[in-house]
């Protein structure tokens, strides 16, 4: 394989970078999954923090033993570091370039742009062998230019005036909102609280903002409080034995904490503090604001389990260590600043995920896909397994889940049992849904021996119900409100899933796997994949009803491919995962 990369254009206006690349690999499996999707990464480094960035390729065509590629991005020079964002350090810029299960860093490019522009206003660059090297200018950076001042005060002027048009305009605003409220005029639907006194204010301060261009609403106010009471609490003494648990993904100590907590709580010596709710900002009562915030401000270590945007919005203290638990096993669907081109992909200057000091993954080898995606530096990323999947390692545990099963679901004793446990489509909680008229129970029954059943186990997100018939209660059941999918492993011996993370914890215990890809072009291209899927995913894939139907009745699992699957994506198979995550907290620890 070869593959030649040149930079076509390299601009540098004020704080912005742009980027135009041109590239060829040529190999004899071009047209193959291999080296159909390259991909390339940023990776900009200082003194203390570095980034790894997806650079996006608009233009990929394979053909004919090779495969040209393309693509423009503009990159805000300023944004790309936020620990160290006030410091203005000097940094490198250098290419990593990737396909599939390939990479490779610090790769050799022609770094010469033949159209380079540059205004030296604010950033200086220059060559070092393959990458470039920029020098932030504090002084020019900080300076704001005559014209850029009479331009905010044009539209700081327009903007007074447009408030106090806003505030002539009460009355009529209030009218209109009581007749919204009353039921004279039809509410719109994104104010369907319960509460008439909240869909009121909601409306009423919606109406302001959209005529005075001034954001007025409960978000607004209480991200407000948000920031100042933890600016407030910042005035107390970090404990060096706290530690405080946040999770939007659960009400109770359950998944990696539970495990986590197993081995803490004995410990006299540590303050342990829990925060276990679904609520956003605009959704925390202020006691929730103020425990939340005190939480953060006086603990020595913060732990999350998922993306937890309100820890975004302020700024830890240099004391405090931000451990990120990342739920999910291995490294599958893309996430985080590799969606950079995908619909609603994370933008650059967003600081989500940024302030992570550890994540803990499962394997060495996943680790620069978190490093990507989280755009972190890959020695904050740490193989220490994920504690949850002890438990498949754990011989009394497994006996205990089997026989709670049988005990509540006597008539799956001695049968042959299938998870139906796909993803949901869409792209956040609120739109999330599955086309469960794609998986007709019925059609799979008749189509499989009687000695099969069914568990039908949807993603939380996804509140449709799956269709059951009445003559196949006794053979398929909906556990989709059942919240240990880990446990339903135990009792399963054909798993049909789709892109769910699922697969890691399945290939722990060696389950045939079925992969129901109805959509998997359309997903592709809207969330894609860290490898390649048809080439990577540990077990057969089905685009039809039909398909499933023929690869259980013909036992065709391709089973061959769990085993180095497991291999790629758990360094250690020990169940001794919570072990390593507590050493790191208490590594941490003052």
């Amino acid at each position: 394989m070869e593959y030649h990369i040149e930079i076509k254009e390299l601009l540098i206006e004020d704080d912005k970078l742009t980027l135009t690349v041109m590239g060829t690999v040529t190999d004899d499996i071009i047209n193959s999954h291999f080296v159909s999707k390259p991909k390339l990464i940023l990776h900009f480094i200082n003194e203390e923090e570095d980034r790894r960035i997806p650079f996006v390729l608009s233009n990929v065509i394979p053909t004919n033993g090779k495969c040209y590629f393309s693509g423009r991005y503009v990159y805000r020079l300023d944004l790309l570091f936020w620990k160290t964002r006030n410091k203005y350090l000097p940094f490198d810029m250098y290419f990593n370039f990737g396909f599939v299960d390939y990479y490779e860093e610090k790769i050799d490019i022609d770094v010469t742009p033949e159209n380079c522009m540059v205004d030296n206003k604010q950033f200086r660059f220059k060559l070092r062998g393959n990458h470039y090297s920029f020098k932030p200018d504090r002084l020019a950076i900080l300076r704001t230019p005559v014209k850029r001042f009479f331009v905010k005060f044009f539209h700081a002027i327009v903007s007074v005036i447009e408030y106090l048009f806003a505030i002539v305009m009460m009355p009529v605003f209030l009218i209109e909102t009581l007749l919204h409220v009353s039921g004279v005029l039809k509410m719109p639907a994104r104010f369907n609280d319960e509460s008439a006194s909240k869909r009121f204010a909601a409306y009423l301060m919606w109406r302001f903002s959209s005529v005075s261009n001034c954001k007025v609403s409960l978000w607004t106010f209480k991200r407000w409080i948000f920031k100042r009471s933890y600016g407030f609490f910042k005035l107390f003494k970090i404990k060096n034995n706290k530690i405080t648990f946040i999770s939007l993904r659960r009400n109770d100590i359950s998944g990696n904490f539970a495990f986590v907590y197993d081995k803490l709580k004995d410990d006299k010596n540590l303050d342990i503090h829990f925060i276990l709710n679904e609520h956003t900002i605009a959704a925390m009562t202020l006691g929730e604001i103020f425990d939340f915030t005190k939480s953060c401000a006086t603990s020595k270590i913060v732990v999350l389990d998922e993306f937890t945007p309100m820890i975004h919005y302020i700024d830890l203290r240099k004391n405090t260590k931000l451990v990120q638990l990342w739920h999910a096993c291995g490294a599958f669907k893309t996430f985080g600043f590799t969606r950079l081109s995908k619909p609603k992909g994370s933008p650059q200057p967003t600081r989500n995920h940024r302030s992570y000091d550890y994540v803990t993954v499962s394997s060495t080898y996943c680790k620069k896909c978190h490093s990507e995606g989280f755009g972190i530096a890959t020695d904050n990323i740490v193989a220490t397994g994920i504690p949850r999947t002890d438990v498949f390692f754990d011989e009394s545990y497994k006996a205990k889940a089997r026989a709670k099963f049988y005990k509540e679901h006597p008539n799956f004793k001695g049968k042959k049992i299938i998870l139906f446990a796909p993803t949901f489509r869409g792209m956040v909680k609120e739109t999330a849904f599955y086309p469960t008229e794609l998986f007709d129970v019925a059609k799979i029954c008749a189509g499989i021996p009687d000695d099969y059943c069914i568990i039908v186990k949807h993603h939380p997100f996804v509140t449709d119900v799956q269709p059951i018939p009445d003559e196949l209660k006794d053979r398929v059941i909906d556990l989709s409100c059942d919240p240990e999918l880990n446990d339903l492993l135990f009792i399963t011996d054909v798993i049909i899933t789709d892109y769910s993370s699922l697969v890691f914890e399945a290939s722990l215990l060696d389950i045939p796997m079925i992969f129901y890809a109805f959509d998997l072009e359309k997903y592709i291209n809207e969330r894609d994949f860290y490898f390649d899927f048809k080439e990577f995913v540990p077990g057969k894939i089905a685009y039809c009803m039909d398909d499933i139907i023929a690869a259980i009745n013909n036992g065709d699992f391709c089973t061959e491919r769990i085993a180095p699957f497991a291999e790629m994506f758990f360094d250690n198979r020990d169940g001794k995962a919570t072990e390593r995550v507590v050493k790191l907290l208490y590594d941490n620890l003052g």
